[in-house]
């Protein structure tokens, strides 16, 4: 089962710049790994990082739409106009094209902490915020939601998407232990246990909008958030 996504505005931009910056590549052929091919991996001129980061947004609409299981790579090599060994030319296989698209959607969606910080206690209006503008992140979480479906019976699927995920997750803790003080969070709080907290909450809105429940407003979902970000915060003093 998925959740079926509409196809962004985006998704005919990608396939325009995709059939711009893959017509070199259309000769190769579809079971063989061509000279071009590598050298397009070894050296990733423009064209090819831009060929790369329209893939990841086709794959991305693909996978949402149709399911990551019922989705092969031969099926994005075709809607792009490209062969399948121009796309593993840029990908090891469709688990690493995946993990390519969700760490793409997460750093565009959630960027760590933001560049000025707003008073103190800072963590708390950024849970807000964040949590606020759930719905434009929908997509990631069905992005999310399919690779998990799939990780539970492929391991190359579960050990390339942890990776990922925990490369995100590690980078959260880092920079908020380095603004602490700053963001005013209580020094007795697990950073590891509270990053892990929010983000399950993220991922698991996934679950519930898969099976049609969402929060009844946004502003009740964000000020949830917003309590659970001042439990954080230093205890005032006396």
């Amino acid at each position: 089962m998925h959740v079926p996504i509409p196809r962004s505005p985006a998704s005919d931009s990608c396939l325009r710049r995709l059939h711009k910056n893959g017509s070199a590549m259309t000769t190769t052929s579809p079971n063989r790994r061509t000279d071009a091919t590598r050298r397009t991996r070894r050296v990733p001129g423009a064209k090819a990082t831009a060929t790369r980061a329209a893939l990841i947004e086709l794959a991305a609409e693909m996978f949402a739409e149709q399911g990551y299981l019922q989705t092969s790579i031969r099926d994005i090599a075709h809607e792009a106009s490209l062969t399948t060994g121009a796309i593993y030319g840029h990908f090891r296989n469709k688990a690493d094209l995946l993990a390519a698209a969700i760490s793409s959607r997460t750093d565009t969606l959630l960027e760590t902490l933001p560049r000025v910080l707003p008073d103190a206690p800072a963590h708390v209006g950024i849970l807000r915020s964040k949590s606020f503008d759930y719905s434009r992140r929908r997509a990631l979480r069905a992005l999310i939601l399919q690779g998990a479906a799939a990780a539970r019976t492929d391991a190359e699927t579960r050990d390339r998407l942890r990776d990922e995920q925990l490369q995100h997750i590690e980078s959260w803790i880092a920079g908020y232990e380095a603004a602490r003080a700053e963001l005013g969070i209580d020094p007795a709080v697990d950073l590891r246990a509270a990053v892990l907290y929010t983000w399950a909450a993220e991922v698991g809105l996934g679950v519930l909008e898969a099976i049609g429940i969402e929060p009844r407003t946004k502003k009740g979902w964000a000020d949830m958030a917003a309590r659970f970000g001042r439990s954080l915060t230093l205890p005032p003093e006396r």
